[in-house]
């Protein structure tokens, strides 16, 4: 391997480390939301919806820092697919009725959505992970 090459597999790895670090920081998001949720359908209330919604503000940007530094890493490799499905939308007005009116319909609505953001962010992980497994072994 080149020095050029061993630079540009250091870059890719260094890009994949940051993207890594990214989407776990956005599953310990989701997964503190997620627990929220669970506490918010079984005893929860408006305070309990507010500090689950306020978890998830946090693993939105989470998110749109790991779609980031994914797009990073992709530049660097062609590997990593489906960047675009992490994304966690409950939409504003499920988001208010979830405060506001806090019945178990939209708390089960709001916890699949926490649900499906947390398997795609999974995914992303498996992904990096494997790549940049291949990257190092390269090395």
């Amino acid at each position: 391997m080149t020095p050029e090459e061993r630079r540009e597999v250091a870059e890719a790895v260094a890009a994949g480390r940051r993207a890594l670090a990214s989407l776990e920081e956005a599953a310990d998001a989701l997964d503190s939301a997620g627990n929220w949720g669970l506490f918010d359908l079984v005893m929860g209330g408006p305070l309990t919806s507010v500090l689950k919604h306020w978890r998830l503000n946090d693993a939105r940007g989470a998110l749109d820092q790991a779609r980031a530094d994914l797009y990073a890493f992709t530049r660097e490799l062609s590997d990593v697919r489906g960047i675009e499905a992490l994304r966690v939308d409950v939409g504003a007005i499920a988001s208010a009725l979830d405060v506001l009116v806090d019945n178990p319909f939209v708390d089960l609505y709001v916890q699949k959505k926490i649900q499906d953001a947390d398997e795609n962010v999974q995914a992303a992980i498996a992904a990096t992970k494997t790549v940049l497994a291949r990257l190092e072994a390269a090395r």
